[in-house]
């Protein structure tokens, strides 16, 4: 067995939501197939794989359960945005699903998430998601991820995401919390989620502090 180093994003470890859980995040040839990534976390499954004459470009995906087993190439348009070859660290763990990030920088992200009860995995932008390092955000939820869009009032809505169900919930911001280049992470100080309830802080220069608070109904 011959051992391939793999230069990723260097993060800090992370808890995956899983008391059996096994990760390998080597780069192992066997079988003449280079493994990205392999696994097993309960009774769900990930692997992604590629041959080495072609190294990234021609990444396989298999994921699945004891029930059930999927098969894509992830080397197709849908996937391009993420910027293949991705980072082989699985951000965070549920009952259902693995999730992956990667992108461009931090106001560049996608989250690609493999449910083990769909098909196809789902790829689109993120911000903010379980275990963040670089913002504050604190969930007593670790399946909520959070995701941000311009309404037409030129500002921001946040969506707020349930990893496996995919239910959503949507926070509109307030047009006079824009400040900056207009990005999130200048315009929001501190996300809070608990017991359903979001909270939402932005600093002020003179000490003071806008709040928003409302309570979550994902559907």
């Amino acid at each position: 067995m011959i051992i391939l180093t793999f230069f990723g994003c260097n993060k800090k470890e992370k808890n995956l939501n899983s008391v059996k859980t096994k990760a390998k995040t080597e780069l192992t040839v066997k079988s003449e197939t280079i493994f990205w990534l392999d696994t097993i976390s309960n009774d769900k499954f990930l692997k992604i794989y590629s041959k080495p004459e072609n190294e990234w470009q021609n990444l396989t995906a298999e994921f699945g359960n004891k029930n059930k087993k999927y098969k894509i190439n992830l080397k197709t348009e849908e996937y391009g945005m993420l910027g293949i070859p991705f980072t082989n660290q699985i951000e965070w763990i549920t009952e259902k699903s693995f999730a992956l990030i990667n992108g461009c920088g931090t106001n560049c992200m996608y989250v690609l998430i493999f449910n083990t009860e769909s098909e196809k995995p789902i790829v689109m932008p993120v911000e903010y998601y379980p275990e963040i390092d670089y913002a504050d955000y604190i969930t007593d939820n670790p399946n909520l991820y959070i995701a941000v869009d311009q309404n037409n009032d030129n500002s921001l809505n946040l969506i707020i995401i349930e990893t496996d169900s995919q239910k959503m919930d949507k926070v509109n911001l307030p047009k006079d919390w824009n400040r900056g280049i207009g990005q999130i992470y200048s315009i929001i100080d501190k996300i809070e989620i608990k017991n359903s309830k979001i909270k939402i802080v932005q600093y002020q220069e003179n000490g003071m502090k806008k709040e928003l608070n409302k309570t979550l109904t994902l559907k």
